[in-house]
C-alpha cells in the first residue's frame, strides 16, 4: 500500500493532491450533512417556542416553514438584503414582544401546514 502511495506520489502528484483535496471536501460535507440531518430530526429541535437569539433562519427550520410564509409573520420586507437578525431586534423594531412574535409564528404556522397537509384518501 505504501508502495502504491509512493508511486502515485512519484508519477501523479497533482492527481494525489486533487484526489486528497476531493477526499477532504468529501468528508467535510459528509459530516456537516450528517450533522444537521441529526438535529433537525430530534424532535426536540422542532416547533421549538421561540427565544430572542433565535434568527428566523432557524425558526424557519424548527418550524419547517418556507422563508416567505415567516418572512409575513415576522414582518420581513423580501427583497431588504439578507440580513442576520436576531427575533429580540424583530421584535424590538415592530414594537412587539416575544409572545406576540410567537402567535404571530404558531398561526402562520397552523394556516400553511392546513393548507398544505397531504389529503388522506
Amino acid at each position: 500500500m505504501i508502495d502504491r502511495i509512493k508511486r502515485l506520489w512519484a508519477h501523479h502528484r497533482l492527481l494525489l493532491l486533487g484526489f486528497c483535496v476531493a477526499l477532504a471536501a468529501l468528508g467535510f460535507f459528509g459530516v456537516r450533512t450528517l450533522s444537521a440531518t441529526l438535529y433537525w430530526m430530534d424532535p426536540a429541535h422542532q416547533d421549538q417556542p421561540i427565544a430572542g437569539w433565535m434568527t428566523p433562519r432557524y425558526v424557519a427550520r424548527s418550524y419547517q416553514l418556507p422563508p416567505e410564509v415567516l418572512g409575513d409573520a415576522l414582518f420581513l420586507v423580501k427583497g431588504d438584503g439578507p440580513r442576520r437578525v436576531s427575533l429580540d431586534v424583530i421584535a424590538a423594531e415592530n414594537n412587539l414582544t416575544l409572545d406576540a412574535l410567537q402567535t404571530r409564528i404558531d398561526e402562520a404556522a397552523a394556516a400553511w401546514r392546513a393548507q398544505n397537509q397531504p389529503k388522506n384518501e
